[in-house]
């Protein structure tokens, strides 16, 4: 596990065709995973990854990452297993605790306190990797074991993720205190820094590897610009604090932001890098650098 790996999170798609192109752009940027989210109002993760795998012969599909307050675990190993053994062994199992509210009022479906949430997340971590290991479960998957995410922010959801994932994703969100439910902001780097602390300790020793889930990248202007920017739409965040995140990529040119995501994986061990969509084609020119750099180092 030494090269960075590259996802990206599908945002949105209004037609067939849009989402072909995309997944083919996704391709030739040079991306490795192809990630869907779990959100009430967006395409079901499954049915997106499925549609992925029929496009590319070399995305790996990750839910990123399922709300396991929607999921009974028989049931998600199912489709897990679906999805693994029709890409031909690609699919990657991306859980966490649920952050929206809304959705789940929704669905008509409980929203726990954090504490409940957090061993719910726990107890279908360990519940869906019985099935998926049974040789006789059917359907039967290719991949043995078929990886398995986590990603959260907090301490204890993380320490979930430390026990458990093979993946460990530091989501970078946090619910500003005071304000309604589904109201973010981004945590410190000084915070994330004793979060991976502590990952790496409860984790004793096991491999795994470390994903970023970037909010926003902006290559082609000055840092200070693109976080003055973000600072404006975001009252809960200063500039400085976001020049300091690990959880935005700002950077004049893509050989910039490159020594940027080496300098973190240094700092915080980040050897996993996804954004959201609206970002595809600024990490593209990232992975184009990164790895032009890689090749003549």
């Amino acid at each position: 596990m030494t090269e960075i790996q590259f996802g990206v999170n599908l945002r949105a798609t209004a037609s067939a065709d849009e989402f072909e192109r995309l997944v083919r752009r996704a391709t030739e940027l040079g991306f490795d995973v192809f990630a869907a989210p779990d959100h009430l109002g967006a395409t079901g993760p499954f049915t997106t990854l499925a549609a992925v795998a029929a496009i590319s012969r070399t995305l790996r599909l990750r839910t990123y990452v399922l709300n396991a307050g929607f999921w009974n675990p028989a049931l998600l190993a199912r489709e897990v297993a679906t999805l693994d053994l029709l890409s031909g062994g690609r699919a990657e199992l991306g859980l966490g605790a649920g952050h929206m509210k809304s959705e789940h009022d929704d669905a008509g479906l409980p929203w726990l306190p954090l504490r409940q949430r957090i061993e719910l997340l726990e107890a279908t971590a360990t519940e869906v990797r019985r099935p998926l290991a049974d040789p006789q479960h059917r359907p039967a998957p290719m991949q043995h074991p078929v990886p398995l995410m986590v990603a959260a922010m907090s301490s204890a959801g993380l320490a979930v993720a430390a026990r458990h994932a093979d993946v460990v994703g530091f989501a970078g969100l946090r619910q500003v205190r005071g304000q309604p439910p589904g109201t973010f902001t981004l945590v410190s780097a000084a915070e994330t820094a004793d979060r991976v602390a502590e990952v790496r300790e409860l984790a004793g020793g096991r491999v795994f590897r470390s994903d970023v889930l970037l909010q926003q990248v902006v290559i082609g202007q000055s840092p200070a610009e693109s976080a003055a920017e973000m600072a404006a739409a975001v009252p809960w965040l200063t500039a400085d604090e976001l020049l300091a995140s690990p959880f935005v990529l700002y950077a004049a040119d893509a050989a910039e932001a490159a020594g940027e995501l080496a300098r973190r994986r240094e700092l915080y061990g980040f050897d996993s890098v996804t954004t959201h969509q609206p970002s595809m084609e600024a990490l593209g020119e990232v992975i184009a650098a990164y790895r032009w750099h890689d090749t003549r180092s």
